[in-house]
């Protein structure tokens, strides 16, 4: 007690002076200025602020670990020192002497006496920095503490924990609070999805994947609790009906100039019922505007001019609000002020007439102009920036900006030429490989891989070609244009050292791949050596699909936005970060099998942290190894009636593969080889002499003499034709023609053995016909004579030929 005591008499509080009917709406503002020991003034930045309404007290928190409170009754402030850093603030309901704070040593959860500055209880039991503190006002008075990557429950009897909730990799907490009557828990994630539970049992009642928004970041309910708002950077507001669990409006906030919101709040008005109507919308560009949801207007915008707007927090019944700024200064708002002012404005802005809406209509720019006036404007350095700030680019834009990038040609005249040649045999069956529903998809697809395949044969027999242009064609099949010059100018720069040795795996560019695994995570490349896993398995199945099996499609889009944003090396980088950033996955898998099931399937992944990696080893890999000492500069396609062509792989070997898959395809459509054919030919012919009936008349006998004739006639034309086809047939068919000769050969000496037999039958037969006898006799004799003539002569021209 005496410590205490002590304490609370070196707390000393200072005179607080608030504005009276301020122009702007700010009562108070806060700086905290130091001098260091070489007398130079320095600022102290604010973090953090909350309120507590019941008592009008304010308490901010420094970056250096003081606690300023502020007390709007009495009109004083003063300073706790050596707090420490915090993440969170909040006061305990229903005592106005106890504040909460997140302490970011340790990550405990400390209670401090805001009078005394003394800690009266501690909570540890976080991994991380706690962000979000939040108390249930429903019979079980739960207190409830969360960082990123878990949400723990207190009860407040004895502060024991009652429940934790642990999050997994890309699926990390955004927001998390209790609804304001306590009977629900709302948690907004990292993967765009707002999560429901019942408060008394955990039990999940609800959850909301908004299509329309990505990027969710901050959520907010109406003072009654009935209505929430999701809002995310995309220019997108989502009211949700927390009786009927469903969506009551969305509103596209591009009509009101904000691009997309950063932070959400409603901002209670008296005797509005707590069915609150003014949003306050921390936009994308730092800016507060409050937005009206009954009429749809932004009522007023706060844009400092000193420094643009960091966070914002607004008191539980509305009546405050500050804004931290980012040069570290707070700025304290009272609301009806503020309200005065913008009823001040609303008198002031005329209304819009329908003429005036007409003349606005007809002024007003087409798209194509509006496009064509961006890509002006928008440089690479311009894109990137605007890239880094908001880590990708809008989905509206997307396609506009990677033409910007690529500096496609539009060579309409070009494309047209490969369109007029068809669909490629080599993809003219491709859904019988890949399930596609959507026949305008598969169309799409079949068109662009024949263009490529037109316009370099290499691309007709690389397997792996159409999953790696399949998400392209997802993404820009609306401008087969676009998309053939996008893909086109991919392979042509950020697959450089792909095809050197097609259709063989890219050894160099798996090498160097190797090698920056090695400088940056040798224990990683280790454990793939100890599994017996190459390149091939942890590098090359990535590349050919682009990255789509192992991302989702916003993640693929975000990691497009960069690679086509930097140089073609960006992509080799890609590939390690992936593998670093999963090591703790990877290291758990034992088998092949196992590897190779990870990489076809998505993995759940902290983008950010992914991305930055790929920055680091980009910047961070030493000359020697880095790719862009093998890679040329980025080169666009031409402009003009025709593209460049396609180098960079050996043409000999391409050709040579092409040249036998069309013999496979003429094999498998011929149905049987002409070794075969002839065989077959031969022997049905011979059969029918040798088991001929000898009872037939003079006729049919004389019949098999012009049919053997002529079976070898058709022989001999059929060989002497194969022989004009050029030296490459010839080569190819030598032995199948000269093999089913030797055959031929080979039966006829047997024959020689038959023949008495058939003399036999012969004068067997001339018993019964004994008028014809000698006429026979002497036919069968010159037939005999003339077949060993004709046999002669055709083994003599085959030898002469061999």
């Amino acid at each position: 007690m005496d410590r205490a005591q002590l304490q609370f008499q070196n707390v000393e509080k200072y005179d607080l002076k608030l504005k009276s009917r301020p122009k702007d709406g700010v009562i108070l503002q806060l700086h905290h200025t130091v001098r260091d020991s070489n007398g130079e003034n320095r600022r102290i930045r604010f973090s953090s602020g909350i309120f507590n309404d019941l008592h009008e007290k304010l308490a901010c928190a420094d970056n250096i670990g003081n606690v300023f409170v502020l007390d709007f009754t009495d009109l004083k402030f003063w300073k706790l020192s050596n707090v420490g850093t915090c993440t969170a603030l909040q006061f305990l309901p229903n005592k106005d002497d106890i504040l909460i704070i997140a302490s970011s040593k340790k990550y405990d959860i400390n209670f401090l006496d805001i009078d005394s500055g003394e800690t009266t209880l501690t909570l540890t039991g976080h991994t991380a920095p706690v962000k979000h503190v939040s108390f249930s006002n429903s019979k079980t008075n739960n207190l409830l503490t969360a960082s990123p990557v878990e949400a723990i429950l207190w009860e407040r009897r004895n502060y024991t924990k009652y429940f934790t909730l642990n999050t997994y990799l890309g699926a990390q907490i955004q927001q998390i609070m209790f609804t304001p009557a306590g009977d629900y828990l709302v948690a907004c994630f990292q993967n765009d999805t707002v999560q429901i539970w019942k408060n008394e049992t955990m039990k999940s009642v609800k959850q909301i994947i908004p299509s329309e928004l990505k990027h969710l970041k901050n959520i907010a309910f109406t003072m009654n609790g009935r209505a929430m708002a999701m809002a995310g950077l995309t220019p997108m507001l989502i009211l949700f009906s927390m009786d009927t669990w469903k969506a009551l409006k969305s509103i596209n906030l591009t009509k009101h100039n904000i691009s997309g919101a950063q932070q959400i709040a409603f901002i209670p008005q008296i005797f509005d019922g707590g069915a609150n109507k003014i949003l306050a919308i921390l936009s994308s560009d730092c800016n507060l505007h409050l937005l009206d949801l009954e009429c749809l207007n932004v009522i007023h915008s706060i844009c400092p001019e000193s420094s643009c707007i960091k966070r914002f927090v607004v008191s539980p019944t509305g009546k405050y609000f500050l804004c931290v700024l980012q040069l570290g200064e707070v700025n304290i708002y009272n609301s009806s002020y503020v309200m005065d002012l913008t009823q001040n404005f609303a008198d002031i802005k005329k209304p819009c007439t329908s003429t005036q809406k007409l003349i606005s209509q007809e002024i007003s720019p087409s798209k194509a102009e509006v496009e064509q006036k961006m890509r002006i404007c928008m440089d690479s350095a311009r894109l990137r920036r605007i890239l880094m700030q908001y880590g990708e680019y809008p989905d509206k834009f997307r396609s506009v900006i990677w033409r910007s990038l690529l500096n496609t040609p539009r060579n309409k005249s070009a494309y047209s030429s490969l369109i007029d040649k068809g669909i490629h045999p080599a993809y003219k069956d491709i859904e019988k490989q890949f399930t596609i529903h959507s026949s305008v998809t598969l169309k799409s697809l079949k068109r662009l891989l024949s263009c490529l395949a037109h316009w370099c044969p290499l691309f007709g027999v690389m397997k792996f070609l159409p999953a790696f242009v399949f998400p392209f064609v997802k993404v820009l099949q609306k401008d087969p244009l676009l998309l053939f010059e996008c893909v086109a100018t991919i392979l042509l720069n950020y697959c450089q050292l792909w095809f050197e040795y097609a259709p063989f795996p890219p050894i160099s560019i798996l090498a160097i791949i190797e090698n920056i695994v090695s400088d940056h995570d040798v224990h990683l490349l280790n454990h793939f050596c100890e599994i017996g896993i190459t390149s091939q398995t942890y590098a090359l199945k990535i590349l050919e699909t682009a990255f789509s099996e192992v991302l989702t499609c916003s993640e693929w889009l975000i990691l497009w936005d960069h690679i086509l944003s930097n140089e073609p090396a960006f992509i080799v980088m890609a590939v390690v970060s992936y593998n670093i950033v999963q090591r703790n996955a990877i290291k758990r898998l034992k088998t092949h099998e196992q590897l190779d099931n990870f990489y076809h399937m998505q993995n759940p992944i902290d983008k950010k942290h992914f991305l930055k990696k790929a920055y680091v080893l980009l910047n961070d890999t030493s000359e020697d190894i880095h790719p862009k000492r093998f890679f040329n500069s980025f080169i666009s396609l031409d402009k003009g009636d025709c593209y460049q062509q396609f180098t960079g792989y050996p043409k000999a070997t391409i050709c040579m593969k092409l040249a036998k898959k069309s013999r496979k395809i003429k094999s498998q459509n011929d149905g049987s080889t002409l070794k075969e054919m002839t065989i077959k030919s031969q022997e049905k012919q011979i059969n029918e002499i040798l088991n001929k009936d000898e009872d037939n008349d003079e006729e049919k006998f004389n019949s098999d003499e012009e049919n053997f004739n002529e079976c070898i006639k058709n022989h001999n034309k059929h060989t002497y034709d194969l022989q004009d086809k050029g030296d490459f047939c010839i080569k190819q068919n030598m032995n199948t023609v000269a093999y089913p000769t030797t055959i031929h050969l080979q039966r006829n000496v047997e024959q020689t053995d038959t023949k008495s037999n058939r003399k036999d039958n012969i004068c067997k037969h001339s018993t019964r016909l004994k008028t014809k006898k000698k006429c026979n006799d002497k036919r069968n004799d010159n037939l005999e004579k003339e077949v060993a003539k004709l046999i002669k002569t055709y083994t003599n021209s085959d030898l002469s030929d061999s």
